[in-house]
């Protein structure tokens, strides 16, 4: 009975580590006093993985603001990932519950500009 509860505590420690690394592999996105908006300059071609906490029916805002092509890959809240409507250059979502949000974009160069903003 003890080596199963160690067991289990061990995997639950396990997917904690997980979950708390996969947040520090994020990059938060802040805004400027009195923004909507936030945005980043850099090398997005194998992905990047960017944070922001909102709040439930707020729209999310994914727009490149670059010469070159990006894609937003997935959305996700605290309870999964949201539907979104895709055009040329801009991402929309529309926010469910509060928390932190994880965006995944990736780019098709080695310097895109994005630009992300919430409403």
């Amino acid at each position: 009975m003890k080596s199963m509860m160690l067991s289990a505590m061990l995997i639950a420690a396990a997917m904690m580590g997980v979950n708390a690394q996969a947040a520090e592999t994020s990059t938060k996105i802040t805004f400027a006093k009195d923004s909507y908006c936030g945005n980043f300059a850099g090398n997005i071609k194998n992905g990047k993985t960017f944070r922001l906490w909102l709040m439930p029916q707020q729209e999310l805002v994914v727009r490149n603001v670059g010469r070159d092509q990006i894609r937003v890959a997935y959305v996700t809240d605290p309870k999964g990932r949201l539907d979104g409507e895709y055009y040329d250059d801009e991402s929309y979502f529309y926010t469910k519950n509060k928390g932190n949000h994880l965006i995944k974009v990736y780019g098709n160069s080695s310097y895109s500009n994005i630009e992300i903003c919430a409403y």
